[in-house]
């Protein structure tokens, strides 16, 4: 048993209200259950509750067992004063006020199904990959798909906390945040932090200074990864290193660490220097990259990204000193399908939001119904149970479901959870 199965109970009423009456015998009439919180403080806040005739406005607390209100110390705390029902499974206790009196009980575990509890302890004890995968096939897919467009406004209000958090601190500098977000994305999983603090260690406004010239740009964005700490024989490298070196005494820069980098078990188009090649090239040729993408439909935004190379020496080279079979490293598709995910997206979102714009909202969702699903592990698992992602705004969302949800046991926050625990 759990606090948050009775939470859902509580909130939906799910347990025989009839001759309702607290531990005491006082007679119980429900007129609202109240509104669900969140945050700190008693569990349901604004709850009307009438007992014996009288009207109660106030704040439930519920819990597994009444001791538990003394176990997690409210009987210290202010802000559970003004609780007018303690709603427990278990009365194994008496709960007073710091006057003594009694706090009126409702025991909830001879007034609930005892097929809903059924339900609800073979999802959260079953241990297969997903607690409900035995009972997909009777969940209808049209409320399936509506709960993972659900899950995919939720997975970027959570991307868009981020962006806002960043906002604060540059005083609503939108380009500067974006390129961030941008730093974060080439880096993916293996090399984010390293991308991010690479970002951080550049003023803003003289990388975009300098973005006309992509000489002088590598030559920023390599000396300050530490790539250029060396001396090398091939003449690019010695050229961005002396120009790192009279950028890096011009405005007082300190290169991160070369160890923040990772190559070991990455192919070679996917090295940090090649991905810092192409992000060059791309930040040459977009400036003023993200009033760009506020402006261009879905289509265009995409453009903006395809056909980014690297410079000419790259196309021979994936580390300094260290020649290659030449081949163009065009940005490729699948990356730049998780620039637009994971960076893209989220930020047109965000912007959307905070401007009140539904436009923009809508956009942010239509650019990811317009990728192809990814194709991993989790989505091919979900796909072996039924369900099928068409687009990245579905396979992220399954994704999120799987990691935020499933994994955690969270099947009374889910809806087909709660679909499932409600089939009685």
């Amino acid at each position: 048993m759990k606090e948050d199965f009775l939470h859902h109970v509580w909130r939906h009423k799910l347990f025989d209200q009839s001759d309702l009456k607290t531990t005491g015998g006082r007679d119980i009439s429900i007129v609202k259950e109240g509104y669900h919180n969140h945050d700190a403080g008693p569990d349901f806040s604004q709850a009307k509750i009438i007992i014996d005739e009288i009207e109660w406005n106030g704040n439930v607390e519920i819990h597994i067992n009444a001791s538990d209100w003394y176990n997690h110390q409210h009987q210290s705390n202010p802000a559970y004063e003004n609780v007018i029902l303690h709603v427990v499974w278990k009365n194994d206790k008496e709960v007073t006020f710091t006057s003594d009196e009694a706090i009126p009980c409702l025991e909830l575990q001879e007034r609930v199904s005892p097929e809903l509890v059924h339900n609800y302890k073979s999802l959260i004890l079953n241990q297969s990959w997903v607690a409900c995968e035995n009972n997909l096939e009777s969940i209808n897919h049209d409320k399936i798909k509506l709960w993972l467009n659900s899950i995919a406004i939720e997975r970027l209000n959570i991307k868009s906390n981020e962006i806002i958090q960043d906002l604060d601190e540059s005083t609503n500098h939108w380009e500067m945040v974006f390129c961030k977000s941008l730093f974060r994305a080439f880096g993916l999983k293996v090399n984010q932090d390293a991308f991010t603090y690479l970002f951080e260690s550049i003023p803003f406004e003289k990388m975009i200074q300098l973005a006309s010239d992509v000489i002088k740009l590598e030559a920023l964005l390599f000396g300050q990864a530490g790539f250029l700490s060396g001396k090398y024989q091939d003449q690019y490298p010695q050229i961005l290193r002396k120009e790192y070196l009279f950028l890096k005494h011009k405005y007082s820069l300190e290169a991160i660490a070369i160890n923040y980098w990772k190559f070991a078990r990455m192919r070679p188009a996917n090295f940090p220097t090649v991905r810092i090649a192409q992000l060059c090239q791309l930040l040459s040729k977009h400036p003023s990259l993200f009033q760009k993408i506020l402006e261009y439909d879905t289509k265009g935004i995409k453009s903006l990204f395809e056909g980014i190379m690297t410079s000419s020496y790259w196309e021979s080279h994936y580390r300094f000193d260290e020649s290659s079979k030449e081949i163009k490293k065009k940005l490729g598709k699948s990356r730049v399908d998780l620039i637009l995910i994971n960076a893209v997206a989220p930020a047109i979102f965000t912007y959307g939001k905070i401007k009140n714009d539904d436009l923009l909202i809508n956009k942010a969702l239509e650019l990811l119904e317009s990728i192809p699903a990814e194709n991993n592990s989790i989505l091919t698992k979900w796909s072996n149970l039924g369900i099928e992602s068409k687009s990245a705004l579905e396979s992220q969302s399954l994704i999120h479901l799987k990691k935020h949800y499933c994994d955690h046991y969270k099947c009374i926050q889910c809806q087909i959870g709660v679909t499932i625990i409600s089939q009685i």
